[in-house]
């Protein structure tokens, strides 16, 4: 009888896994280093950590302008203004968004460290006002570069020293 991977068995794992694929910061990249840890299947935890980090995307898409004019209407100075300053800088960087910025967009999703990823590129999109159907490709082939460059790292195929 082998020892390979038994799903049922394996159930709460790639659950766990899933989940954190799902969490800002954290997302697929690193959760997938826990997959790994964890016995998984390499091209299995792969395609689960890409595919479950970008659910989240079309979710911040969606909520992220409310989420800003929310936070234009508290009564606290300082997030007000914060508010307001992220609109003016979105309102004159977005109108210069080209394929040049797909591509600062695809780069700084792909680059696996904390602050970028699915989540914040998925939220600076929004706020730019980029075509959707054109940063959703970016992120989305970002997050696969992104987790493709963590697999290598955890296989051993790529170090840094």
């Amino acid at each position: 009888m082998g020892t390979g991977f038994i799903w049922s068995e394996h159930l709460r794992d790639i659950v766990v896994t899933g989940l954190l694929s799902m969490v800002p910061t954290f997302e697929g990249r690193y959760a997938l280093t826990i997959g790994m840890g964890l016995g998984m299947p390499l091209l299995f935890t792969y395609l689960l950590a890409v595919v479950c980090s970008t659910v989240p995307m079309p979710f911040i898409f969606w909520l992220m302008k409310p989420i800003l004019k929310w936070l234009y209407s508290l009564p606290i100075g300082f997030v007000r203004k914060f508010a307001a300053w992220v609109e003016r800088r979105s309102q004159r960087m977005g109108e210069k968004v080209d394929a040049k910025g797909l591509l600062g967009l695809y780069l700084f999703v792909a680059v696996p460290l904390p602050g970028t990823g699915v989540w914040t590129g998925s939220a600076v999109a929004t706020v730019l006002n980029m075509k959707k159907s054109h940063a959703m490709i970016a992120i989305v082939l970002g997050n696969m570069t992104a987790c493709l460059i963590m697999t290598l790292v955890m296989t051993g195929v790529l170090h840094f020293f």
